[in-house]
């Protein structure tokens, strides 16, 4: 076997085992703690691309089946539908690529009609469990800001995979920029929401907030769907599989396919699913009709690699053959218009040969030209459009050339599974607290490595990397220049609903203090009097008083958070949905012998300056001493989300 398992493993393949159980059929039930050997693209995280997928398609009303009637009505709604001939099936995906409005209620839980989709290819995974569909915005040519109706991983479900999050909403039309009536999406962007969105790289998660990238047109030539990355490494099934009622994603890895010869997997990552037709799958033996591979020779020759089965020599180094794709779906005796792959954003070229042979190849290439078949985004044109609607479709792609990362040998892969629920983090970086245990999994093929670790309070979780002491951090720069925090903000959530306010909390200083919450009116910071039932701002007369008082100050439980110096704490209280909040520190300054309240509005301050800052998406730093101290801003540290 080339992945071993420990005892310590127990808990991890249990988890695993319950989730891949789930039968849902909900885009939901992929919001889990789960990101098993899930490739890292780049170096650093971000967006790669964030382009208009296609409009129209998500969300056809009654369009319900796969006879001449749902047909018609995919016609009638400009939706390409494909001519299978003799063939019949009763798998509505293998005549077009739109989804029904009962299909769009039964596995998004929202109610919409003809929307439109937008694929974010993050050259890191995404953390599931982060994702809503408030951490997007689109901009549009007229100036509007689109807040997405859907945010999913579907189709890119695989626990090895999660880097790409398709959102849905109303996001233009077909027409081309520069058409009177056109709308499209000029930029893709990541906001602050209740719970920030998170990546996870090589170190643990990190922000993914704050991200801005354009969109370009699908309906414009050129801009057809692209390879982003190609990813050498020896091949291996860990982390391949999602939950069973994601019938497409099972048994369809290198290996379900090619059995013992899948040595090595070269994994292709495009900028949307790849189609013949917008429609069809592409199949496993259809290596040779879209993809070239560019070896280099001992003398720096280049050797083109266009077949199937065939043992290519690579001089100097051996010998190379391409066994076929993977990543689509479940082997089968034979293929035709009635097989569905999984439709998601990775192609997977499946090698066998010399280990030194197979590092020789540099380029992917995807001609689509000539003698191989150009690809295209869902929402193309079908295989018959001379008897289909009028489109315009999704166009196709144009020739590229791509450069090969050779991972093999190297740490570009990773892991993060929180068995027991979320963990303590380091309130600054975010990083997950715990004490290592020991090795549960090795990838003998990659190298790759799981440990299992058991955070302060008993949580079990698993990591490729390495967690974070409880020790409170200790930043060393002062901060000249403070910014405003983020609130507590429940808003958002349906008034009178409970809402979970949670995260951690340190402290790194020598006064001991104790933060609370107040109810604010506005951004501002407005509170409301309760000796006059008027509205007192910060730095007017009475302010401190009016915001401690017991009918503004959080009495819930768990809302007054103490720890000692330099420890890391938990907590978690509830609020109501539809309030706004601000914190304070009270501090027992020894110093002065008298206990000091700071705000989170310098004008609220005894001496008038800010003792908050931003420190990150919801993580808010106070410095404890009057008049400013060393202005580093850890003397508390508090990271939140809200559920």
């Amino acid at each position: 076997m080339t992945i071993q398992y420990t005892p310590l493993a127990d808990r991890l393949l249990a988890y695993l085992a319950a989730d891949r159980l789930n039968l849902s059929a909900k885009s939901s039930s992929l919001n889990t703690s789960i990101l098993l050997s899930s490739d890292l693209f780049n170096q650093e995280g971000g967006i790669v691309t964030a382009n208009y997928g296609f409009d129209g398609y998500m969300g056809i009303p009654g369009m319900d089946g796969t006879d001449a009637e749902s047909q018609q009505i995919a016609f009638d709604n400009n939706v390409a539908w494909n001519n299978l001939g003799d063939l019949s099936t009763t798998t509505q995906r293998a005549y077009t690529s739109a989804i029904s409005t009962d299909t769009v209620q039964s596995v998004y839980g929202v109610n919409l009609e003809k929307n439109d989709n937008i694929p974010i290819v993050f050259a890191w995974p995404i953390f599931p469990t982060t994702l809503n569909p408030t951490d997007f915005q689109v901009m549009l040519n007229t100036g509007e800001i689109v807040t997405p109706v859907i945010a999913s991983l579907i189709p890119n479900s695989e626990y090895n995979e999660r880097q790409t999050v398709v959102i849905t909403g109303n996001f233009g039309n077909r027409l081309t920029p520069g058409t009177e009536g056109a709308i499209y999406p000029v930029s893709v962007g990541t906001v602050l929401d209740s719970t920030p969105l998170e990546m996870v790289g090589p170190n643990g998660p990190v922000s993914a907030v704050g991200i801005t990238i354009d969109s370009l047109n699908p309906y414009v030539a050129g801009n057809g769907p692209k390879i982003v990355a190609a990813k050498l490494d020896r091949f291996s099934d860990l982390g391949e599989g999602a939950p069973l009622w994601l019938a497409t994603n099972q048994n369809n890895s290198g290996g379900d396919l090619y059995g013992d010869q899948a040595q090595f997997r070269l994994r292709i990552y495009t900028s949307a699913g790849f189609s013949p037709d917008g429609i069809a799958s592409l199949l496993p033996t259809e290596f040779e009709r879209y993809f070239q591979l560019q070896a280099e020779d001992i003398t720096g020759r280049t050797v083109i690699l266009t077949q199937t089965g065939v043992d290519y020599e690579i001089p100097g180094f051996g010998l190379v053959q391409v066994l076929g794709l993977a990543d689509l779906a479940g082997v089968q005796d034979s293929y035709d218009l009635t097989y569905i792959e999984d439709h998601d954003n990775y192609y997977d070229i499946i090698l066998k040969g010399d280990e030194a042979a197979v590092r020789q190849i540099k380029r992917v290439a995807l001609p689509s030209e000539g003698d191989y078949s150009a690809v295209y985004n869902p929402g193309g044109p079908g295989n018959d459009p001379e008897n289909g609607p009028p489109g315009p479709f999704t166009v196709s792609s144009s020739p590229q050339v791509i450069k090969v990362t050779d991972t093999i040998g190297q740490p570009t892969k990773v892991s993060y599974v929180e068995v027991d629920g979320p963990v303590l983090r380091n309130p600054f970086s975010g990083t997950p607290i715990g004490q290592e245990v020991g090795l549960a999994v090795k990838d003998l093929a990659t190298g790759h490595e799981i440990y299992q670790y058991t955070d302060p309070d008993g949580k079990v979780f698993y990591a490729s990397f390495a967690a974070a002491d409880d020790q409170a951090t200790d930043l060393t720069t002062a901060i000249a220049n403070p910014t405003a925090i983020d609130l507590i903000n429940a808003r958002g959530f349906t008034a009178g609903s409970s809402v979970t306010v949670s995260g951690s909390y340190s402290r790194e200083a020598f006064f001991d203090g104790s933060m609370g919450f107040y109810r604010l009116l506005d951004d501002n910071g407005a509170v409301l009097d309760p000796l006059t039932g008027g509205v007192i701002n910060p730095g007017q007369v009475g302010y401190q008083e009016a915001a401690l008082a017991d009918s503004n100050r959080l009495q819930a439980t768990g809302s007054t958070l103490t720890a000692e110096d330099l420890e890391t704490r938990a907590f978690s209280f509830n609020i109501l949905g539809g309030e706004l909040y601000a914190p304070f520190l009270t501090v027992n300054d020894s110093l002065s012998g008298i206990n000091q309240t700071y705000f989170a509005f310098g004008s609220a301050n005894p001496d008038g300056i800010s003792h908050s800052t931003n420190l990150g998406p919801n993580v808010i730093g106070f410095e404890d001493f009057l008049g400013g101290g060393d202005l580093d801003f850890d003397d508390i540290i508090v990271r939140f989300t809200l559920t």
